[in-house]
């Protein structure tokens, strides 16, 4: 089931309808919130492993994916979207699941609606602010600068970014936001809005409150979001919060070590009856 995958452009800050993509009919809801230049699409795999035991929901993000563009994007916003998303779907009380920007965006939503929220798993993300703007803003100028209207294949859009972005499963990742309509290729995300937000996707607001809730952080040994030094501030935050390292992977560990991702998330929801 899925939300209509024509939503309307939204210029005002309120909180917009999210497209969605849902797996399963039994068992407690847990609903995905990718990372940034990520969709709900990335998350399939993980869902349809997960999908006769547990109702699967992968959203995708204001300017992300399917979903409607918006002129803002702070992560107030993006809470505001989660929640209308649960609202319109009856959805009161969820396991919820990011993946960096959309880790961010989970762990705000558990501070701000702690009862909306049964259990908490935060992928290869902290609550710090990050220092790494001008990569990404790198990145964005280089999907940007391709004249899409003009290219006639995919591959050899391929190819020129591959001649801008050295790093090729990032090229790949990137290149999952291409898509052709009336003849032409476009990208589905909001590149300019994204950049134009990256100062407070990168920030991370301060915290006053704890969630006390069960919560489980995974990260890659090879990333540096999840880092050993970040891992008191976590607990601080999160007093009830488990850390699990997977090794021989990075930032992106659910495809670059599907079983052993899904291994600890399972151990995790089944320790807490959830599963």
């Amino acid at each position: 089931m899925n939300s209509p995958s024509k939503l309307k452009r939204s210029s005002s800050p309120e909180a917009i309808e999210l497209y969605f993509q849902k797996f399963g009919e039994k068992g407690a809801d847990l609903v995905v919130l990718h990372g940034l230049f990520g969709s709900g699409k990335n998350w399939r795999g993980f869902a349809r492993s997960f999908k006769n035991n547990l109702r699967i929901w992968t959203l995708d993000a204001r300017n992300h994916g399917e979903s409607a563009h918006a002129d803002s994007m702070s992560y107030q916003e993006m809470v505001e979207d989660v929640v209308l998303f649960l609202d319109k779907n009856e959805l009161e009380n969820v396991i919820l699941l990011g993946h960096s920007m959309g880790g961010k965006t989970a762990m705000q939503l558990a501070f701000r609606f702690p009862n909306r929220v049964a259990a908490l798993i935060v992928v290869d993300i902290a609550p710090v602010w990050y220092d790494h703007q001008h990569k990404q803003l790198n990145l964005i100028e280089a999907m940007q600068e391709l004249r899409l209207p003009e290219e006639r294949s995919r591959s050899e859009i391929e190819k020129k970014l591959a001649r801008k972005i050295p790093e090729q499963r990032l090229v790949s990742f990137l290149m999952t936001n291409l898509s052709h309509h009336n003849g032409h290729f476009r990208w589905r995300i909001g590149l300019e809005q994204i950049a134009a937000g990256m100062p407070e996707l990168l920030n991370y607001p301060e915290l006053k409150s704890v969630f006390n809730g069960p919560v489980q952080f995974i990260g890659g040994e090879n990333s540096a979001y999840l880092k050993f030094e970040y891992h008191s501030l976590v607990r601080k935050f999160f007093p009830e919060s488990r850390i699990t390292m997977l090794k021989n992977c990075g930032h992106w560990l659910h495809v670059e070590q599907p079983n052993a991702f899904q291994k600890t998330v399972n151990k995790f929801l089944q320790y807490n009856n959830l599963i």
